[in-house]
Order: C-alpha cells, then structure tokens, then sequence
C-alpha cells in the first residue's frame, strides 16, 4: 500500500481515514473556485454530499449535518502473518444512533 510506503510500514487507522475524509471534502469544495470559502458558506455546501471513503460509502446528512456511513462488525484475523480486523456483518448507511434513539 502507498500509505504504508509513506508512513514507515504502518498500515491506516481511524485517524488516518478520518484526515483523508476531511481533507476530500474541503479539496472538493475548493474545486469550486466561485463559492465563498468561510466557515458557514464549507458546512452549507457539505450538506448532502456523498464520496467513496476509504472506510466505505459516507455522506453528510443535509438535515443534520451527521455522518452516514456503514457500521462494520468485525473480527480480528491472523492474515498472511499480521492481525487484521476482518468484517462479518455490515449495517448500511447508518445515521447517529444516539440521534435517532432521541427523537
């Protein structure tokens, strides 16, 4: 992997994926040369938009502002000698279920 290549063999976590979500979303803004680049004017134009994460598909709920992502049940392997979180049940496009339970 590139990632690993870059980084002194050490493979994405969540941090990692979490800094290339932000980043895709303020570098597909910024493609945009005629909208405003505050603060208010970023969060207004992420309502809505969907991308392909390294984590999966995501989206940005245009009511909430919350993330919608897939939720990975998972275990964790021994793959070609290293230990790995291997997936076994995916909920599909989950909102935040503190939010929802509250309603």
């Amino acid at each position: 992997m590139a990632f690993q290549k870059a980084n002194a063999n050490v493979r994405p976590n969540f941090i990692s994926v979490s800094a290339y979500d932000g980043m895709h979303l303020i570098y597909q803004h910024s493609r945009r040369p005629k909208e405003k680049t505050d603060g208010p004017a970023l969060v207004e134009a992420m309502k809505g938009i969907a991308w392909e994460s390294p984590r999966g598909p995501m989206s940005i709920d245009p009511k909430t502002r919350d993330v919608v992502q897939d939720i990975y049940i998972r275990r964790v392997e021994k793959v070609d000698g290293a230990l790995y979180s291997v997936e076994f049940v995916t909920f599909k496009a989950v909102n935040d279920p503190t939010k929802v339970a509250n309603k």
